[in-house]
This record gives structure tokens, sequence and C-alpha cells, in this order.
């Protein structure tokens, strides 16, 4: 993609805003780039004025507008219209405002200029834009595909999808952030090429010097009540209003909010309060003197206390702040602590409580709580040696023979340790491709209605598939929200093949309700679903961004999707959006992933279809049909018809319809 270049950091993903400033000028109209700090206003005000000089426009820039237009005594007819350059145009003196305005609405300049949202502008520049000679342009933050594009272009190398999220999380997309981050990544040595793909792992150990300034930046000035206000939530992450130690600071979170330094989001009937800037967060709680950040952790922890700790995730908080005081509860909520982690698939969290469980003296619990631990963490050896010293029980069997099998790729094994678990052991035969002995194990298994209604829509038999679901969807409340979750978006599957897309836009409905109070499972398998109604719809571009957040979810081996297969998907859209040579990149590391999992045939054909679908996008529909071909041939002598269906209307699309269609 060309770009241009200011400094090291090119200028990427502002293509449409420069094209509306250029198209504006064009009519005699100049724009006002209105967004927050960092977001790169200047950037792209420079950016354009470079476009604008090498066409042949005059322009004058920032100090220079006052000297340089008032000496300008040439008679007006051998004048050309010059274009006004004005950084922070509404903290500029009002004589040279003045005379620039006289000269905008006199047709003789063109104004580009910035400005901070919510800035009181000068009465002379409100005329402009009421006289239709200047429109505000919102500067957004990056989404994630600029994000990546930003990054890629910087870097001149493609970038893994879990590190450009990583750097998306922290950033929201703010481009000098995303800027000072990388660059302290790279100066560090954290952010580097493994495989020809730029990975990182994250800030380690404390921030440098600049982070450090940036951070005060975004901050800006606080008094002692901000102050405190802002290190809580440094370090609790997001506090509701009602806890005492919040309502103390009413006025501070009202201040900070005004500034957008805080964020108020509500869900349903609470109020919760966060840092606005994710870097911040973690530069404030990385910084933080101990002794201050040991007592806000022990108020905060009273204060939820002292609320009756009523939020499904207060146990993780309590015990979490609790061990950056040292504190540490008796072992049975240790153990409770670790399954609430594990809900939440904070499987760092989770092993460590594991650990203290055990060795406080915790019962048999812990132990398997810390099998499931290391398994989410793709420690699958140290989790099998964990599972095999649990005692043996019904509870110990599913977690063991998935790890074993899904993880480990041992399927005799993983099959023999599931024993009476006819769940467990009908995903060990889907993932050994034996379609219809699976489907007759989930038919006779306990509360395994979501994979039986997958193999029945595999075997091409979708209404069966949705009988099942149906018949089970009485008891769906009552379930865990792993089963929820496997309900819903298989039933939101099936929907989009065999109902349509609206029937299947009322199953994600209630998925995103879910997703709303879940863990990251549940939001991953979401976004999976409105991706897949959204390229169904012919919509790939909207499902972009969902699959960049999904294909960088990296949580336990599941038999829904694999990691391949996500970034397989994401690779699919990608190129369905018309941008062929990042989706071949996507779809190499797709393969990269593959070959770090268990052998999974009805997962690795979907892959390969993503796969061909690439492979036209880039040209070589030929190519493409045989791939699709070759996969509707192991679909069907598998006896996934469903998969086999895909495969032929792909090929068909490459331009084999002749052949698919016979």
């Amino acid at each position: 993609m060309a770009a241009l270049v200011e400094g090291d950091w090119p200028v990427t993903a502002r293509e449409a805003e420069l094209a509306e400033i250029k198209e504006w000028a064009a009519a005699g109209v100049g724009a006002l780039l209105v967004g927050e700090q960092g977001v790169g206003k200047t950037t792209l005000l420079n950016a354009a004025l470079e476009r604008a000089e090498r066409g042949g426009t005059r322009v004058v820039r920032g100090d220079a507008v006052r000297d340089h237009l008032s000496n300008d005594a040439r008679p007006e007819a051998a004048r050309r219209r010059v274009t006004v350059a004005i950084d922070d145009v509404h903290l500029v003196d009002p004589v040279t405002l003045g005379l620039v305005c006289r000269l905008v609405d006199g047709g003789q300049a063109l104004l580009l200029a910035t400005a901070q949202p919510g800035a009181a502008l000068p009465s002379a520049l409100r005329r402009l834009l009421i006289g239709r000679r200047l429109r505000r342009l919102p500067v957004d933050a990056l989404d994630r595909s600029g994000t990546v594009r930003m990054l890629t272009a910087r870097l001149g190398g493609p970038v893994a999808v879990d590190t450009a999220e990583r750097f998306w999380e922290l950033t929201r997309g703010n481009a000098l952030t995303l800027r000072e981050l990388a660059d302290q990544a790279l100066a560090e040595g954290t952010l580097r090429q493994v495989r020809g793909r730029w990975q990182w792992p994250g800030l380690q150990g404390m921030p440098d010097s600049r982070l450090v300034d940036l951070v005060d930046l975004l901050l800006g000035d606080l008094d002692p009540d901000e102050r405190e206000l802002v290190n809580m939530l440094a370090l609790a992450g997001p506090l509701e209003a009602g806890l005492p130690v919040v309502d103390a600071l009413g006025e501070a979170a009202e201040s900070l909010n005004r500034r957008g330094v805080l964020v108020a989001e509500r869900a349903r009937f609470r109020l919760s309060l966060r840092l606005a800037h994710p870097l911040c967060a973690t530069v404030v709680a990385a910084t933080l003197p101990e002794l201050t950040a040991r007592r806000l952790r022990q108020e905060i922890a009273d204060a939820i206390r002292s609320t009756g700790a009523r939020r499904h995730d207060d146990a993780r908080r309590l015990v979490r702040l609790g061990l950056g005081t040292g504190a540490l509860p008796e072992p049975a909520r240790l153990r409770e602590a670790a399954a609430d982690a594990l809900r939440g698939e904070d499987h760092p969290l989770a092993e460590r409580l594991s650990h203290a469980a055990l060795a406080a003296g915790a019962d048999a619990g812990a132990a398997l709580a810390l099998g499931e631990a290391l398994a989410g963490q793709s420690r699958h050896v140290e989790a099998e040696a964990c599972f095999a010293k649990a005692p043996h029980s019904a509870a110990v069997l599913r977690p063991r023979a998935l790890n074993m099998g899904l993880g480990l790729g041992r399927l005799a094994e993983a099959e023999a340790v599931a024993e009476t678990d006819r769940g467990a052991r009908a995903v060990v035969r889907l993932v050994k491709d034996r379609i219809g002995e699976a489907r007759q194990l989930a038919a006779s298994a306990v509360r395994a209605e979501a994979l039986l209604a997958l193999l029945c829509h595999e075997s091409g038999d979708d209404e069966g598939a949705l009988a099942v679901l149906a018949a089970a969807r009485p008891t769906l409340a009552g379930r865990g929200e792993s089963m929820r979750v496997e309900h819903l978006y298989v039933a939101g599957c099936v929907a989009v093949q065999a109902r349509g897309l609206t029937e299947a836009g009322a199953v994600l409905e209630e998925l995103r309700d879910q997703a709303a109070s879940g863990g990251p499972r549940t939001g991953t398998y979401a976004r999976l679903l409105e991706a897949h109604t959204l390229r169904a719809a012919g919509r790939p571009a909207e499902a972009v961004e969902l699959l960049r957040q999904a294909a960088a979810y990296g949580g336990t081996a599941d038999w829904l999707s694999t990691r391949s297969v996500r970034l397989a998907r994401l690779a699919g859209a990608v190129a369905e959006s018309g941008d062929a040579p990042e989706a071949a990149s996507l779809l190499a590391e797709a393969q990269e992933a593959q070959r770090d999992e268990c052998v999974y045939p009805l997962m690795a054909d979907a892959v390969e279809l993503e796969a061909a679908l690439v492979t036209a996008c880039l040209g070589d529909r030929t190519a493409a049909a045989g791939r699709a071909f070759d996969v509707a041939e192991r679909a069907l002598s598998a006896g996934r018809l469903a998969q086999a269906l895909r495969a032929l209307h792909l090929a068909a699309r490459a331009g084999a319809a002749p052949r698919a269609a016979a």
C-alpha cells in the first residue's frame, strides 16, 4: 500500500479523510479536523498539505501565517488562492484568526485546521462553518484494520494477529500512543520478527520515561482527588458507581469524565467507571509506589465487601486485590476464586490461586482447576500430569480427555480416559473424522445437544439438528455458560444455512446478550456468528473487524473451532474485501497455527476452503476450484455432506460450475 512518510511513521489508514479534504478543497471549502488528543489530526493535516503542495498549491503554516499574509502586498489578481494551515485553531490569537477568516470569507484563502472536540471555537470560525466556507471532518481513532496497516507500514512486514490485538487493546487506535508503544517495544527488542512475522508479548517490566511522560500528557493536570481515583481505576480496573470509595470522589469523577480521562459505561442497571486510555491504566499501575498501591487495594476490597460483593466477578476481584496486599483467604475460598478465574478465562490467575489452594491443603477440586488453568495456557503436558494425579471422578473425565485429544493429539488415549463420558468420546470420534460413530455417541450422551446438532448438520440433516436444539431449549437457562454458548452458536450457524438470516439474527441477538456478561470465549463465538451472518449477507468488510478480535482469541483447545480456522476465516473475509496480499499473509499465519494443532479433518478442510477462496481472489481460479474439489471429495468420503456442499458451491463460484453440478 502506498503511504506518505512522516519521519519513520507513514501516514496510513487515512485515505478516506485525505480524499474528502481534496474534494472539499476543489469546491473551495476548507476542513476543520476534529479529534481527541493523539488520534493523528496533525499528521493528517501535514499529509493533506504535502499533497496540496505537490499539486502546486501555495501553503502557509502555523506561526508564519500572520507575517506572511500581512506582508503579501501583491495585486490581488496576481495572487493564487493560498491554503492556510493552523494546528489547534481554537488557541490561535484573535488578530491572526481574524485576518485568516476575512481572507477565507472573501475566497482568497482556504483554511485547513485542527481542534479538540468540545473546544470553544471563536465566533469568526463559527461564521465560516455556518457560511459553508469550512466543514468539520471528524478524525477518529484507528480501528483494528487501521492499526494493522499502520504497524505493517512502519515495520515493513506482516504483524501477527495476536500482536496487533495487543497493540490495539492498549492504544484503542490512538496513533500517538501506538507510535510510542511500538517504538519502546522495538527499542527493548520485545517487538521482533519471528518466522517472518512481527510478534510482541505485551508490555513487560517498567515502562520507559517516554511512555510515562505520554501518560502524564494524556491524563493532564490532576488534583489530589482526581489522582486518587485514577490510581484506583488503574489498580482495580472498572469500578461501579455506588461503591463508597467511588462515591466519595464524585466531583473528581465528574471532572475527569468531562475532560475525557474517564469513561462512564452503563450495562443494564449498573454504571461503571474506567480510564479512557488502557495504556494509562497499565503505566499508572506499574509506576505506583508500593505502599500507595497496597493502601488503595485494601480500601477497594473493603468497599466491595461492604456492598455485599454481589457482582459475578467480585470473588475474583477480591482475591486479586488480596494477593496485592499479601492477604490470602482460606483454602476453600481460594479454590472458589480459582474456579471463578477459570470462568473468566484468567488462566494465569487461576493457576496461581490453585497452587496456593493446594499448598494450603485444599481438596481435589483445586487440582482439577490447576489442570484446566494449565490447559488454557496451552501447557498440555503439564495439564495431563495434573489431571492424572487428581482423584478419579466424573468431573475429571471430560477436561482430561479433551486436553489429551485436542491439546496433545493423543486420540486413542483420549477416548480411553473419557471412559463413561459419551459426550467426550463423541468429540474424540468427531476429531477422528468418524462422523457417524460420533453422532451415535452424542445421541446417547447427557447434555450433548449442541454437539449432536453439529453432527446432524454436517451429515446433511439440518432439520434434525434444529429439532435437537429446540428440544433442549427449555433447559438451556439452567446450564453453564459454556453449554449455552455452544447451543446458540451451533443454532445460529445451522439457521444461516437452513432458515435464513432473519432467524439467524434472532439467535445472534441472544448470543450477544450472553456475551455482555460472559467470558472471552462467549464473546469470541458471538463475533464469529455475527461475522458468519455478515459474510453470508455479502458484507465481508464489516466482518473483518469482528474476525480480527476472534482470531486473536487464544483460549483452551475447542471442538467448535480452532485458532487456525479463526485465522483462515479472517483471511477469507479480508480477501473478499479486496485486500488479497494481506489475506495471503493471514492464510500463511493460519497454516502455521495448524501445524501446532492436533489433526482435525473437519477444521483442516474448513481452513482449506478459505485457502481456496483466497487463491481465487489472488486470481488463480483454476487452482481455487481444484482445492475446493479436493475438500469436497474428502468431506463426502467422511460423511461431511454439508462441508462437501460448501466446497462444491465455492468451486462453482471459482468458475467450475458444470463440474460442481455434476
